[in-house]
């Protein structure tokens, strides 16, 4: 990682000897009395942290914080049908890292249920991904992530502004570039599970004037196609 987040701005704060970031820092880093290390608040500001002390309760520190604070995450909202377990820690630690500012799952008519009962989901799992993924991209702000039923249920709460895109690799005429979110506020870029579309959700897409894109004839897993497409939509950006 290359810095590492806290929850809230203080002044001093102690970390205790079994919290996986004073790990990092003795044998990762290797730090001594007196060096510092980069920090950010969650959504919040960057700053330095200085180790103070090894204390018997754990490592002291000491922070210093910068005043300015901004918003860095991309206008990109991705739409993806509930992937398997191992799939979603991959989008999540990565997506965060290129800086998508949203991430929606949903339960898509190929995909499989029982995925949403995982406990990358049932407990806090699924938060130390996004957030492996900010601290590796040197960044503060954190995607947020939501649960929809179904398709339906995460088009009727789409923003009016959304350039609408969708990868398909079977109906698709065009293939996505960049040139996509030129000049765009917002873009939504909707994929389906590994196992693809169903027709009744390319209807759905169609209605909701999603344009259908590919990245070519090559059969992608969800985690790379969603992770190319959004390093090409970002680009404007940059």
């Amino acid at each position: 990682m290359n810095l590492i987040l806290f929850d809230k701005v203080v002044e001093k704060a102690i970390l205790p000897d079994d919290d996986p970031r004073a790990t990092h820092v003795r044998e990762v880093l290797r730090l001594k009395v007196g060096d510092a290390f980069e920090v950010a608040v969650a959504n919040g500001p960057r700053g330095k942290a200085t180790l103070l002390e090894n204390c018997s309760k754990g490592m002291s520190l000491g922070f210093a914080w910068e005043q300015a604070v901004r918003n860095d995450l991309f206008p990109i909202r991705l739409l993806l049908g509930l992937p398997r377990p191992q799939t979603a820690r991959k989008i999540l630690e990565q997506a965060a890292a290129l800086g998508a500012g949203a991430i929606d799952f949903f339960g898509a008519d190929k995909g499989e249920p029982s995925y949403a009962n995982s406990k990358l989901w049932t407990t806090d799992e699924w938060k130390r991904h996004l957030t492996r993924g900010v601290e590796q991209a040197f960044c503060s702000f954190i995607p947020v992530v939501r649960h929809w039923r179904n398709l339906e249920a995460v088009l009727d709460d789409l923003s009016q502004s959304d350039e609408r895109l969708a990868l398909d690799l079977y109906e698709a005429d065009a293939p996505l570039s960049a040139d996509a979110a030129i000049g765009k506020e917002s873009v939504s870029l909707a994929l389906g599970p590994e196992s693809g579309w169903s027709p009744r959700e390319r209807d759905l897409l169609r209605e909701a004037e999603f344009t259908l894109l590919h990245l070519g004839d090559r059969v992608l897993r969800q985690e790379t196609a969603c992770l190319t497409a959004l390093g090409v939509l970002a680009q404007p950006w940059w």
